[in-house]
């Protein structure tokens, strides 16, 4: 991206402001992020982030988005404020965001990485507290069937499986519904020191059962720090909210099957596919078991 374009963003959508440098930003899939270094007469250079919904984006449209962010603000659970929203396409040829930037770091976890999956569990925990009538309307989020049909492997060894679920039919979550992050994992997680301090990407947020994203979070979790590591982060979070293992078990199954069917389009190196596939399988193993 050309920096002229971002000059031209600074100065439409930050009142007495000049861009200093664009730094691209690695890590996202369906949108384009850079970090914007500015400077406003008679202040010291601060840096805002802007999130470019290009051709790969398949989140929320750019308008829901900062909706939601603005509906966040002020709420301790660590998302970016929404500065402006542009869907002009004048100076850059997809809608966009400007957030403000926030200082820090995404870790590394690893299997001494406790703290870290206790306040993981904890922000989760307290998303999925908070009352949601005053957000826009979000996508719901609520019953891992009969979508889990479409992501099933197809192999014999899931034959059992997929009789044993066709026997359950539709199991909407009985529950208030839940603000859901829709993506919570590490690589959306910005760490000052121990301090968890940002939750990025809201471009998959809904409303539903909270299962959903624990699911997510404990799959992800697995990949990396193993099952131990996903099962300390189920018991930490089984503290803080009810967790029904049976239900749970549904939507590891949903996540890990859609994880399997999809990942082979992620562009993931082929070692790290492999264990990604073989841990995905796994769960689907596992929680059949609870299931059936």
């Amino acid at each position: 991206m050309a920096d002229t374009a971002f000059r031209a963003v600074v100065a439409a959508h930050i009142a007495g402001a000049n861009l200093v440098e664009a730094i691209g930003l690695s890590g996202g899939v369906s949108a384009d992020v850079y970090r914007l270094v500015i400077e406003e007469q008679g202040k010291p250079c601060r840096t805002v982030v802007i999130r470019i919904h290009g051709p790969n984006h398949n989140g929320h449209p750019a308008a829901l988005e900062f909706d939601l962010l603005r509906a966040l603000t002020g709420l301790p659970i660590c998302a970016p404020r929404a500065l402006a929203l542009d869907e002009s396409l004048r100076y850059i040829p997809h809608p966009f965001l400007i957030l403000d930037h926030i200082d820090g770091e995404i870790a590394v976890l690893n299997d001494a990485a406790d703290r870290r999956i206790m306040k993981m569990a904890q922000l989760l925990a307290l998303i999925h507290s908070v009352p949601i009538p005053s957000f826009p309307l979000l996508p719901i989020r609520n019953d891992p069937l009969p979508e889990l049909f479409d992501y099933l492997p197809l192999d014999r060894e899931f034959d059992a499986l997929r009789h044993g679920l066709s026997t359950i039919g539709n199991s909407p979550c009985a529950g208030v519904p839940a603000l859901l992050h829709g993506d919570f994992w590490a690589g959306n997680l910005l760490w000052r020191g121990e301090d968890l301090v940002g939750v990025l990407d809201w471009e998959d947020a809904a409303c539903g059962d909270p299962l959903s994203d624990v699911a997510c979070t404990a799959l992800e979790l697995r990949y990396v720090v193993g099952s131990d590591g996903a099962e300390r982060f189920l018991q930490a979070y089984q503290g803080l909210k009810p967790l029904d293992r049976r239900r749970l078990a549904l939507w590891q199954l949903y996540v890990a099957a859609a994880a399997n069917h999809a990942m082979g389009s992620w562009g993931l190196e082929a070692n790290r596919e492999a264990h990604m596939r073989t841990t995905a399988l796994a769960s689907i193993r596992e929680a059949s078991r609870l299931v059936i």
